[in-house]
């Protein structure tokens, strides 16, 4: 809706149909009034009409460049937005990964488990595959013929081959 203003610039009385406020207005003639009553007293033989001219050149100019200064932030926001949009993608894939591997991990873990043998010894032990080959190592190293019995429920052999050094023991 249009209003019907009345403002004063430089002590003459001007009627616009406007769809803005009478306040906003008065404060753009205020700006007006001011920038033109500085030139005239900056250079006192310039015409009130020389200084309007000047004033509206003044004032095209600040649009301009805060037009510009607009369009530069709307690309750094543009380039912000992309570079997130990147970073993003990077986070997705490196959450991806790290699914993957917590997958891997799990069937890890449970194949580990799965090689765990119960030793039909004095008491039913059981014995998990790390232990085994602790158990197996030092068997190794102290005796001079070593064997292993036995598969886990893989199928697979656990424990060591037979072993005797040709030396008759000495390493």
């Amino acid at each position: 809706m249009k209003n019907k203003l009345k403002v004063n610039i430089y002590n003459r009385t001007y009627n616009l149909l406007s769809e803005e406020t009478q306040g906003y207005t008065e404060k753009l003639a205020a700006v007006i009034n001011s920038k033109i009553t500085g030139l005239l007293k900056a250079i006192p033989s310039l015409s009130v009409q020389d200084a309007a001219v000047l004033t509206s050149l003044d004032c095209l100019d600040e649009l301009n460049k805060a037009n510009q200064n607009i369009e530069n932030i709307r690309t750094q926001i543009k380039d912000y937005v992309d570079d997130a949009g990147k970073a993003r993608a990077q986070a997705d894939e490196a959450h991806r990964e790290i699914r993957e591997l917590k997958e891997r991990i799990a069937a890890l873990e449970t194949e580990l488990n799965e090689r765990t043998v119960v030793k039909r010894e004095p008491a039913d032990e059981v014995i998990n595959a790390n232990d085994i080959l602790s158990q197996e190592i030092r068997s190794a190293l102290e005796s001079p013929v070593h064997s292993a019995q036995g598969q886990n429920r893989n199928g697979n052999y656990v424990g060591t081959v037979n072993y005797k050094p040709e030396n008759g023991g000495s390493r």
